[in-house]
């Protein structure tokens, strides 16, 4: 018995049809293993990225940081009269991890309106921890610049600005030489000269690695010559008068 033209075209629709249910869950399948690679890519990508961006900040900042020290070290100064005298700098921690504390004038202050008498400055370097941001870490101190205008003596009743200039920062070491040898310590009204020809920075600092058991070093050292002159004392001035008379 023939079929009916509209039974012909259903079949043909039947057989015409679309995507079974396997190959919809295979393309599907395909497709999300697509989205997952692609994913893990972009991840991969912004994941390293975002490690060169912190490591490039950090070198920045440890870069300013070790120049701003390099700045007060190179324009250290002798004082005399109402301050008192020069560089004096005190051996704390322990042998594997020193943690030296330095204080010395220099001429770096700014000059301003509030401060017009001068650029004369006392500064120190520490390690501790910001009372201000309360800055720490569990493997590190934070370095800390103290600085202080010297003049008038009014100004002197002022606390000192404290500035964070590092954190995460494991120990920090300075040596000095007098001519002979390099020196632990330094004290401008014991040490002879009053100031030490060349001054040397060490700053370990605790490296960027996911893994914090795991974390290593890195020992930033700078060496700075310093040229000064000694205000002449009282003594020599009254050489000089008997010798001109």
């Amino acid at each position: 018995m023939p079929l009916k033209p509209h039974k012909i075209l259903f079949r043909k629709r039947l057989n015409q049809g679309g995507f079974t249910l396997m190959e919809v869950m295979f393309a599907t399948m395909a497709f999300a293993l697509i989205l997952l690679v692609m994913q893990m890519t972009f991840s991969g990508a912004l994941g390293l990225r975002n490690r060169a961006q912190k490591r490039v900040d950090q070198q920045a900042t440890l870069s300013q940081a070790m120049t701003i020290m390099k700045r007060d070290i190179e324009n250290m100064i002798v004082t005399g009269g109402l301050m008192a005298e020069g560089l004096i700098c005190t051996e704390m921690g322990s042998p594997n991890t020193p943690n030296d504390q330095l204080e010395f004038y220099t001429t770096t202050g700014v000059v301003s309106d509030q401060f017009p008498w001068g650029d004369v400055q006392k500064v120190g370097y520490l390690l501790g921890v910001d009372p201000i941001q309360t800055v720490t870490t569990n493997l590190g101190q934070a370095l800390m610049r103290l600085s202080l205008n010297t003049l008038p003596l009014e100004a002197n009743e002022e606390p000192p600005v404290e500035t964070l200039m590092l954190d995460n920062v494991r120990s920090m070491e300075f040596e000095f030489f007098d001519g002979l040898q390099w020196l632990q310590t330094w004290d401008s009204n014991v040490n002879e000269p009053a100031v030490p020809l060349a001054v040397r920075a060490m700053v370990e600092v605790f490296t960027d690695n996911p893994n914090p058991t795991g974390r290593q070093t890195r020992i930033w050292e700078i060496l700075v010559p310093i040229l000064t002159i000694k205000p002449p004392s009282e003594e020599s001035e009254e050489e000089e008068e008997e010798e001109d008379s």
